[in-house]
């Protein structure tokens, strides 16, 4: 990153000569540089500017900030032909362009002095205007409260601040001497030169106001004498609505600690709830001392959290008992407090921060990280816990929210997990079965190594008999494919001959009726008749055609050509729809995927055209014995028991006869304006 008002570095020699021809105005104020874009500034411009001087800048006597009555500037110089001059100074010099490296500069070849002018009015502004990166070397004013306080640094001549206004925080370097009474909490008023850091496609980062020799820091409030003798507020008022709580203050709050990491974060419990506190003391709190902070509220993921504070300790006392939960689902009413609840541990793994636990109880998955001690310098010897093992675990609850935030109302959250203070806070209730996975391959490796001789032979059988099903299956697989292909060949021909020539007929037929329209009666019947027996026909056809291998499966999967079957009949239709597959995706056999196409196909037209839903699921679970298509809608829904009459495709015999091919169960769960799921469940030869 780098720090300007805008330019230092950009030589005259790398600017771009201009014709002698065609002579370019000369700029008399800071406003008409400003205005320039790079590519006009860095072509030399003649400047001659009059103004006082705000500030001196990078580098030190050969860089300035020149206020006229238009703007303010920064200038610098190719030799140090601005030692003799300072704030207030009132300048004339001449110079030429430059582009700069953030915003257009001039670079100045002659300087002189007109006498001492008190420095002009600073431009009121706002939190959001300075983040704009538009402001840059100009002379600003802006109010907001103290969050933070730093001294200076050895061989430093400012002291740093920072300040909260308008919603943001930014940083203020102000000239020594320290001003005692600019402590944290003080509300101030600031008149200072805004300068950027940026990058090198000059683009503003952040802004950083920086105080001039002789600038203005007003003290509007002073910030408390005892700040902690201001009145405590439990954890759970924090942010709500209260007329007595000045806006952008720091709020007194007291607990016993629950958790704590030095210099970063410290967690209480009051007689409310848990509060998280951001901290950079380093005090090593126990859990069980009481303490008192003071801090800035800030919005945390579900509840607010105590931001820039500092605490002391009041007493010590004995640990605080962990709130025992019954269920995980009362995790997301105890963000930052100690908790505990019995589970299953499923997994745990070293991770970058730690070792996370893996855990489940009531079908519910959840998480528990450990970390590290922060004095450890070597490698952690983790507890030996064992997967399969019903544990207790206690900590701190921390709850996960997704990263897209409601417009407004409640945020609700994704999950949660427990951050463990100590390996402590994890308790073996039950270790597992000896008879674990592990266990049982060993003993079964033993007594495969007895029986090695005898089970030998049947091997080799085993192998014989496979290789003979393998071959079979191939010779099968080869046989359907060519059945499959003359089945197209034959739903082509059907469709390019037949169907077509049904529907020419059809239309032939219709046209001989308008035009018999004058004969007799029963010559407009017999046509009547005719016409009837064509559509039948060519809905026969179109019937067995649709029984036929699809074209789409021959070209893609079964999960893809469902996704466009549901997109294209619900689209523009039904407002909301989605498709999720799991388990291991895989081509079936032909024979399944076609019907469940077909079946995928019937239930999707039915929810679209029939049931008026307006949410539309359809999922796919590849399982390793079973195969299971979802299709869930919130239509009309109807009685399974007295279904309506199909008006196309085959309706819900022609599903549960294609189910029943297969080997499957079709469930259909339906009632009156309460939507209809249905699942179909067929076993997977050979898994």
């Amino acid at each position: 990153m780098l720090l300007a008002a805008a330019g230092f570095g950009v030589s005259a020699a790398g600017r771009a000569q201009t014709s002698p021809s065609a002579p370019l105005e000369v700029l008399t104020n800071a406003a008409q540089v400003l205005r320039l874009t790079a590519a006009e500034a860095a072509q030399a411009r003649p400047v001659r500017l009059r103004g006082v001087v705000v500030d001196e800048s990078q580098p030190r006597e050969r860089a300035l900030i020149l206020m006229d009555a238009s703007a303010s500037i920064y200038v610098y110089a190719a030799t140090n032909i601005f030692a003799p001059y300072h704030a207030k100074y009132l300048l004339e010099l001449s110079g030429v362009t430059s582009a700069g490296e953030y915003a257009p500069c001039v670079l100045a070849t002659r300087a002189r002095s007109l006498g001492m002018r008190e420095l002009p009015p600073a431009r009121r502004v706002t939190y959001q205007e300075l983040i704009t990166g538009a402001l840059d070397a100009q002379y600003v004013q802006l109010s907001g409260v103290v969050r933070q306080c730093w001294p200076a640094q050895t061989n430093d001549t400012t002291w740093r601040i920072e300040l909260a206004a308008d919603g943001g925080t930014l940083p203020v370097r102000l000239p020594l001497p320290q001003n005692p009474q600019i402590q944290v909490d003080a509300e101030v008023t600031i008149q200072a030169v805004c300068l950027y850091e940026f990058n090198q496609r000059r683009q503003a980062l952040s802004p950083v106001l920086q105080v001039p020799q002789g600038g203005t820091v007003g003290l509007k409030r002073e910030a408390p004498a005892d700040p902690y003798a201001a009145p405590v507020h439990t954890a759970v008022s924090l942010l709500q609505y209260s007329p007595d709580i000045p806006f952008g203050h720091r709020v007194h709050v007291a607990g016993v600690v629950t958790s704590s990491q030095p210099g970063f974060l410290v967690w209480i419990r009051d007689e409310s709830s848990g509060l998280r506190i951001q901290i950079r003391q380093t005090d090593d709190w126990q859990p069980g001392d009481k303490i008192e902070a003071l801090g800035f509220p800030g919005y945390g993921s579900s509840t607010p959290v105590l931001e820039d504070a500092i605490a002391r300790k009041l007493s010590s006392g004995t640990p605080p008992a962990a709130l025992p939960l019954a269920h995980p689902d009362e995790a997301y009413a105890h963000q930052d407090d100690l908790v505990s609840l019995p589970a299953r541990l499923r997994d745990l793994q070293p991770v970058l921060n730690g070792l996370e636990l893996t855990l489940e109880q009531n079908t519910t998955v959840f998480k528990a990280v450990l970390r590290p001690p922060m004095s450890a310098g070597q490698p952690v010897a983790w507890p030996a816990w064992q997967p399969g093992s019903r544990v207790q675990v206690a900590g701190i609850c921390d709850v996960i929210y997704d990263e897209t935030k409601p417009v407004m109302g409640i945020w609700h959250p994704q999950t949660f997990q427990i951050l463990l203070r100590s390996p402590a806070d994890v308790t073996v209730l039950q270790w597992p079965s000896w008879w674990t996975a592990v266990h049982i391959m060993f003993l079964l490796g033993g007594v495969a190594g007895i029986s090695l001789m005898v089970s030998g032979g049947v091997l080799w059988v085993a192998r014989r008999r496979m290789a003979d099903q393998v071959r079979r299956r191939t010779m099968a697989e080869t046989e359907f494919s060519a059945i499959l292909s003359e089945r197209n060949r034959l739903a082509r021909e059907i469709h390019d001959t037949l169907a077509q020539g049904l529907t020419a007929t059809s239309v032939q037929l219709q046209l001989a009726k308008i035009h018999a329209a004058g004969a007799s009666p029963s010559v407009g019947r017999y046509l009547d008749q005719a016409l009837q027996m064509v559509r039948d026909s060519l809905e026969e056809a179109r019937n067995s055609i649709w029984n036929m291998r699809p074209q789409v499966l021959e070209t893609g999967n079964l999960a893809g050509a469902l996704k466009n079957i549901l997109k294209q009949l619900s689209d523009g239709i039904v407002a909301e729809t989605s498709f999720d597959v799991t388990g291991r995706e895989r081509r079936l056999s032909a024979v399944i995927e076609t019907n469940v196409l077909r079946l995928g196909q019937e239930a999707v037209t039915n929810a679209v055209k029939h049931a008026g839903a307006t949410r539309l699921a359809l999922r796919l679970e590849f399982g390793e014995k079973h195969f299971t298509l979802t299709v869930t809608d919130n239509g009309r829904g109807f009685d399974p028991a007295r279904p309506p009459r199909s008006e196309g495709g085959f309706g819900l015999v022609g599903m549960h006869e294609r189910a029943q091919a297969l080997n499957g169960k079709l469930t259909i769960r339906s009632a009156a304006n309460q939507g209809t799921e249905l699942i179909l469940r067929i076993p997977l030869l050979g898994a």
